[in-house]
């Protein structure tokens, strides 16, 4: 069930706040994202936020009206950064397409090994809002979409079609983020003994 604050007041744009009121509501967003990650979406209040923010609990609606409106801020600013190519693939050679594709899998690597909490909080989300389980999954298709198109370059002795290579695009990362979520989000007892850095 939508977990929505209601306040009577709306909260101020943030075009329209002053230099003090950006600081205290990039505090929150900050503080919320430490919260995230160590309860995750689901478990999350206001007063978590407001305490971990060290502000008053009345100030969290000046800045977001809900809980959710500042979650899903705080991930599209997340899947943004993971899906920055021109960021991701700097020092990545023209040609070079193995060395695109790992340079795209270090960060989904790392965001996981590094960050749980706000993997976690990502699917949490999206099991309770379809809007966002729908921009999740676009982003995800986009990722995927973009190996795709690496494949017939890396492989063309398979003669490769778009869809075939798309299909072994979706498997490949489907088994990627399954071995991931076992590995840093659930914490398999199986996998408890690896010695396995994130890179």
């Amino acid at each position: 069930m939508p977990r929505i604050h209601r306040h009577k007041r709306s909260p101020v744009h943030s075009a329209r706040l002053g230099s003090r009121g950006r600081a205290t509501r990039e505090r929150l967003k900050a503080a919320a994202r430490r919260v995230l990650d160590r309860k995750g979406y689901s478990q999350m209040t206001v007063a978590d936020v407001t305490q971990e923010a060290g502000v008053a609990a009345g100030l969290f609606h000046r800045y977001f009206p809900d809980l959710r409106t500042l979650t899903v801020e705080l991930l599209t600013e997340a899947m943004a950064d993971l899906g920055n190519t021109t960021h991701i693939e700097r020092g990545v050679s023209r040609g070079d397409w193995m060395g695109r594709i790992h340079a795209h899998i270090v960060p989904s690597v790392a965001n996981h090994a590094l960050r749980p909490g706000l993997v976690r909080a990502m699917h949490q989300l999206a099991d309770e809002y379809p809007p966002f389980r729908a921009q999740m999954r676009g982003f995800y298709q986009a990722q995927l979409e973009l190996l795709s198109t690496q494949m017939p370059r890396l492989f063309p002795e398979a003669r490769l079609t778009s869809a075939e290579a798309l299909l072994i695009a979706y498997a490949l990362g489907g088994i990627s983020e399954a071995a991931l979520r076992e590995r840093y989000i659930l914490r398999n007892p199986a996998f408890r003994d690896l010695k396995l850095s994130p890179e």
